[in-house]
């Protein structure tokens, strides 16, 4: 089965391929701009599960290593796929739980944990951030959905590191905070070793808010 962070375990069906990539139509869809279209398959052989990349353009990655080639699973193997991980387990405690084929995209209220995972309508980044501060986190938040794909490197709770498709530095990490649509991943790897900032989340989220008031503040209030 495939564990995954604030979500049910997912049963591997023998002898059924899983499909995973960003198309509605996968078996595993990811909503992520690095993710292609079809993206990796997990299949059987001789009754064991087997991973191979369907050449996307990101790549997959097992344990640390990208793959370039078939890679049979073994268990407690790390799955990477854009900002999706999950471990394979061969037999848990957690199998009563899991239900083959079904609710495969669901994410969960998220676990304050070491890692977490979760649905921006559940938990907005406002949320998020003060926990990731609060915790004093060192990771990597991902997240990705309509509005695009970003992510904030943090340590002892401090943002870093911040990046979107249109912006870097504190800029990203202001853009990220408006977004309200979308799906996020928190691990405690950190993806990129640079810093492009230098503040604190309360800092981030008063500048983020005084420019939510401007920006809703009447036209005719300056006259």
């Amino acid at each position: 089965m495939l564990l995954r962070i604030g979500a049910p375990p997912l049963v591997l069906e023998p002898n059924r391929t899983l499909v995973v990539g960003r198309q509605a139509d996968c078996d595993l869809s990811i909503p992520s701009g690095k993710v292609s279209r079809r993206h990796a398959e997990i299949y059987w052989k001789r009754g064991t599960p087997w991973i191979v990349d369907c050449g996307s353009q990101n790549g997959t990655t097992v344990n640390g290593r990208r793959i370039t080639g078939d890679h049979e699973l073994k268990n407690d193997d790390e799955i990477v796929i854009g900002p999706y991980i999950v471990t394979y387990r061969f037999g848990t405690e957690a199998a009563p739980q899991a239900q083959a084929g079904s609710d495969l995209n669901a994410l969960t209220q998220p676990m304050v944990a070491d890692a977490m995972a979760g649905n921006l309508q559940q938990m907005s980044l406002f949320e998020l951030l003060q926990t990731l501060e609060f915790n004093q986190k060192t990771g990597t938040l991902s997240v990705f959905g309509p509005d695009g794909n970003g992510e904030l490197v943090f340590k002892n709770g401090a943002p870093v590191y911040g990046m979107t498709d249109e912006n870097e530095g504190l800029e990203a990490a202001l853009e990220l905070v408006t977004w309200t649509v979308g799906q996020f991943n928190f691990g405690p790897q950190i993806t990129v070793s640079a810093t492009n900032m230098a503040t604190t989340v309360t800092s981030l989220l008063l500048e983020a808010g005084r420019r939510i008031d401007e920006q809703g503040a009447p036209e005719d209030e300056q006259g």
